[in-house]
């Protein structure tokens, strides 16, 4: 759509009306689908993340204030709200209204990490906090974070030289706590053999091997070494 068709058409649907959308959300969605829209690429599974307002510039008022949905979920199959700041937010089911992204960029330079490295040799865990707690780790165990790549819920760990690296992404957060994955990744079996000892000395709560792994859509044993088809 173009700067014209969403000034013109752009509206905040309230319960059982419409009103002008506020300015600042108009030119939040003008500067996303300038950017953004048409934007379409697959992640994990074969449902690809599409980006764009699809022809109906329109705003609601979500618990965080004015938004927009601009975003479908592929791999969650859920739609994703851009804020008038740039931060995305969403509400799987019955799950709260939650913050996900620090921006857009941000999203997308995870996505990018993950394709880069969801070839490696790997090894999944699950990581339990309180709510609204993000995982709390010794990064002197790590890897060098990756900023650019990090956000709200979603962190990020690379040694691009040695072949390592790490991922911690929020899957769930059901009222009492959040569900985290934890991915070691590593360029070769031998490296990926030293997670559980990595993991586990740097993470402070409560974290076991994961059951399934997504990236390879398998029941994986504890101690076991994935490595996605290609």
């Amino acid at each position: 759509m173009t700067a014209t068709q969403i000034r013109s058409m752009a509206v905040l649907r309230l319960d059982d009306r419409t009103e002008p959308a506020p300015c600042e959300l108009v030119e939040a969605m003008i500067r996303f689908e300038e950017r953004y829209g048409g934007l379409w690429y697959p992640v994990v599974g074969s449902n690809g993340t599409n980006y764009g307002l699809d022809g109906d510039p329109a705003a609601h008022r979500s618990p965080l204030g004015p938004a927009f949905t601009g975003i479908l979920d592929g791999d969650r199959t859920w739609a994703v709200d851009v804020l008038a700041d740039g931060r995305t937010a969403m509400r799987p089911g019955n799950w709260f209204y939650r913050v996900v992204d620090r921006s857009v960029d941000q999203r997308l330079e995870s996505h990018a990490l993950l394709v880069a490295v969801s070839g490696w040799w790997h090894r999944t865990f699950t990581c339990y906090t309180s709510r609204d707690v993000m995982p709390v780790v010794a990064e002197r165990h790590l890897p060098q974070p990756v900023p650019e790549a990090t956000g709200p819920t979603e962190l990020w760990w690379l040694d691009e030289t040695a072949g390592i690296a790490l991922q911690a992404r929020l899957i769930g957060w059901p009222q009492e706590r959040d569900e985290w994955t934890l991915r070691y990744f590593a360029r070769t079996p031998a490296q990926a053999a030293g997670a559980n000892p990595t993991v586990f000395r740097a993470t402070v709560h409560e974290t076991v091997p994961a059951p399934w792994c997504t990236l390879c859509s398998q029941v994986v044993e504890p101690g076991r070494t994935c490595h996605r088809p290609q």
